[in-house]
């Protein structure tokens, strides 16, 4: 649990700074930048294709009304913890952070109302401001990140072995979202923060569900004799 904690306040420190630092500093001209270069544009509409394609996937939907994966993943965790795998509650926090990325970050792209890049660019927008006056936009924070990240996020921190992979996927979905003038830098910083932020969260509060914790706390007490 404590590695949790540490994680959550190192993403605090380091991610929340770098949102702000982007907003005020480094969006608009890195925007610019990618504007004029348009650097990779056709490696990174592979990367989003293939991120789209994992998003409809993981959307479909079940003959109950839900997507398929939101009944998937408890009977994952119901399974694996009746079985006592010692990572069954991974299945728990994978379904909480990844619709919980995607839910609050949808809420807050309604409150912040900041233009993407591309609209900018088409002045159908004044400035890259949050809260704008007029019409309604949908940058801040970005959605695909958030979701690819609430999803894989999880698995990347509980299985090193995996977590190069996982995070190199979702490392490019975002700077894929910067390179196709989609999103802002501090967009997709924040879409991480949010992902990061809630799976530790999630971590904590599931930890008490671990099939290995009494057993790891029985073997940790002093032995009495």
């Amino acid at each position: 649990m404590r590695y949790y904690f540490r994680l959550l306040l190192f993403a605090t420190v380091l991610l929340l700074p770098l949102t702000l630092l982007s907003i005020w500093l480094l969006d608009e001209p890195l925007a610019l930048f990618v504007h004029n270069w348009q650097p990779l544009r056709g490696f990174f509409n592979s990367v989003m294709s293939v991120a789209d394609y994992l998003g409809l996937v993981t959307h479909l939907l079940s003959p109950l009304g839900l997507p398929w994966v939101w009944l998937l993943l408890p009977l994952l965790f119901l399974g694996t913890w009746v079985l006592r795998w010692r990572h069954a509650t991974i299945w728990l926090v994978v379904l909480l952070s990844w619709v919980g990325s995607e839910a609050l970050g949808n809420i807050l792209k309604m409150y912040f109302d900041r233009p993407r890049p591309e609209v900018l660019w088409l002045h159908t927008a004044p400035n890259a401001d949050f809260w704008q006056p007029l019409g309604q936009y949908d940058a801040f924070p970005s959605g695909h990140t958030a979701s690819v990240a609430g999803l894989l996020l999880p698995l990347a921190l509980r299985f090193p072995k995996l977590r190069p992979w996982l995070l190199g996927f979702i490392g490019l979905v975002g700077l894929g979202r910067v390179v196709l003038e989609l999103h802002w830098l501090s967009d997709v910083v924040a879409a991480v923060y949010l992902a990061v932020g809630l799976t530790c969260l999630f971590e904590i509060g599931t930890w008490w569900l671990r099939p290995g914790l009494r057993r790891e706390l029985v073997s940790a007490a002093p032995d009495a004799t």
